[in-house]
């Protein structure tokens, strides 16, 4: 049994994927450079159940497609349809799109569409040319590609918005006063103590009034936090973390205001929740 791909472009990236796929000997894979065009010709040896030959050929041509085709794709797409973004939002949006198309996780039942057409393909011939295949054969993968910009455009304006939002909290640190040359955050069960740099409790109630105004609802104990490390604006914070606590959202929000006068701690008496806390 034999399948012949063809493709017209990236031919060495082409080779490595389809090496990665079939690195046994029972498939004999002979490469032709003819011109522009590349060929693989992809032979079944003895011993291989055909059905498993097609599911992996079937599979082979969409990582190709996906990995060679798509940033095509999704280039033409947003110089179609993006033209109120700039230039550098556009690049973005497209490498966004692009890691989410490669995510095997994502898309998976339109995937699967794209893989049924292929194998009804294959099936009736031993050959396939993929630029071919996609553009007279998979007319409807600008609904695909539409799909997967769609949820890259919501990625890139919630990255955008995080971005603005940080910048904002990073000029009120600039125009502030610091308070504390040091600040040390230490995260409870459910809760945080600020302490100073000789480990005495920090007020960190600054907002309790506005707090009674607004619905309890409307603001979490990591607004209070952001908030009152704002108003102290420390020169040094130091940040201590058990494995618990290391991931949470919160910590990277301090991590991109603060920059570099943030400093993480995993191991101390703090982290561990021994410290002895010296009261004023």
């Amino acid at each position: 049994m034999n399948i012949q791909l063809g493709l017209n472009k990236d031919f060495d990236k082409a080779k490595e994927i389809i090496y990665s796929y079939f690195p046994e000997k029972r498939v004999k894979i002979e490469e032709i450079d003819y011109k522009y065009r590349y060929f693989f010709n992809i032979s079944l040896q003895k011993n291989r159940s055909l059905k498993d030959f097609y599911d992996k050929i079937t599979n082979l041509i969409l990582e190709l497609i996906l990995n060679i085709y798509s940033e095509d794709l999704i280039s033409r797409y947003i110089d179609t349809h993006l033209s109120e973004y700039k230039t550098d939002e556009k690049r973005e949006i497209g490498e966004i799109s692009k890691k989410l198309l490669l995510d095997k996780e994502s898309f998976v039942i339109e995937k699967q569409y794209i893989n049924n057409k292929i194998k009804k393909y294959i099936l009736d011939k031993p050959f396939i040319s993929i630029d071919g295949f996609i553009t007279f054969r998979l007319k409807d993968i600008d609904l695909f590609i539409s799909l997967v910009i769609d949820k890259g455009i919501q990625e890139f304006t919630a990255k955008k918005e995080y971005r603005d939002f940080i910048n904002v909290l990073k000029y009120f640190i600039d125009v502030q006063e610091s308070k504390y040359d040091t600040v040390n955050v230490v995260f409870t069960v459910d809760d945080y103590i600020l302490l100073d740099g000789n480990n005495k409790p920090i007020e960190k109630n600054f907002f309790e009034d506005i707090v009674l105004e607004l619905n309890a609802e409307e603001i979490s104990k990591e607004d209070l936090l952001i908030s009152t490390l704002i108003v102290l604006a420390p020169s040094n914070l130091i940040v201590h973390l058990d494995q618990e606590h290391k991931d949470r959202d919160i910590v990277r929000v301090i991590t991109d205001v603060f920059e570099d006068r943030v400093y993480f701690c995993l191991g101390c008496e703090k982290c561990k929740g021994e410290l002895i806390i010296k009261n004023s």
